[in-house]
């Protein structure tokens, strides 16, 4: 058994520990609440963007965006966080974005956030663009560049096909088709539309818009997916270091009672050797 001196230094170092979980479940709490405004306030916008870019992409324009060809090379964008502590939050997303990649064969890799990055660097995997670090605030005009950069690789045919995979905010990880964007089914396309000046011409300018929406909205989502699951994880860290700082006490005055017991012994025993 540890001396009562260990003991103390090991309860000390606990608690050391505890207040850092704690005050690191208060910031992420904050930076919560923060990331799913900004989500809350961004989607409203998207879904709608997306409407309008699933009915204009049911009438025959051929724009690049929405060509749908044979697959030969695909493209994977991945959304990770830039730092740990957020329980099983980057090892789901790697996990899963590498099963991806290795299924689809020829591919290049888009990772968004340092974990990720780095991941794909050490596996040797083709990057071709993305962002790290992402940084504790999203900014719009970082997503929205590569957005464009995606953009153009499927256009210029380099990808047939493109892949977003991220951790959804209130979901697990999520993977969806980013690329060619999919028109909506016949029975929501029909209707008579007046396109001014015509449908190409509105999805040229559209288009490109729409995608940037669309992976911003997404790195929102994984940016709140993130600092909530950095909450729960220091929750239950915090829950733990107390159930272990309650068995040390308890070691601690098992000790201390077992060490004045010996004191106990030895002074009957001397008060006895004496008579």
């Amino acid at each position: 058994m540890l001396s009562t001196r260990d003991i103390r230094r090991k309860i000390r170092t606990v608690q050391n520990i505890q207040q850092i979980c704690k005050a690191m479940k208060t910031v992420s709490s904050v930076k919560l609440r923060k990331a799913e405004s900004r989500f809350r306030q961004a989607q409203p916008y998207a879904d709608a963007l997306l409407r309008v870019v699933a009915r204009l992409g049911g009438v025959e324009t051929g724009h690049p965006l929405l060509e749908v060809r044979e697959v030969k090379r695909s493209g994977v964008v991945v959304i990770s966080a830039d730092k740990g502590l957020a329980g099983s939050y980057n090892a789901n997303i790697t996990r899963d974005a590498v099963a991806l990649v290795r299924s689809l064969g020829d591919v290049g890799v888009v990772p968004i956030g340092r974990r990720i990055t780095d991941v794909f660097r050490r596996r040797g995997f083709t990057i071709e663009g993305g962002i790290s670090p992402l940084g504790a605030t999203p900014e719009y005009r970082s997503i929205a560049g590569l957005a464009d950069h995606i953009g153009n690789l499927y256009a210029q045919g380099v990808w047939d096909r493109v892949y977003l995979l991220y951790h959804r905010f209130g979901a697990r990880v999520v993977i969806e088709q980013l690329l060619p964007i999919q028109p909506i089914g016949e029975e929501e396309a029909h209707g008579d539309f007046i396109f001014e000046p015509n449908p190409q011409a509105i999805l040229e300018q559209l288009l490109p818009r729409y995608l940037r929406t669309l992976l911003f909205a997404a790195t929102l989502s994984a940016s709140a997916a993130e600092h909530a699951a950095r909450v729960a994880a220091m929750s239950l860290a915090s829950e733990n270091a107390e159930d272990l700082i309650s068995t040390l006490t308890m070691d601690y005055n098992k000790s201390r009672q077992a060490a004045i017991t010996r004191e106990l012994g030895d002074i009957v025993g001397a008060s006895e050797a004496m008579r």
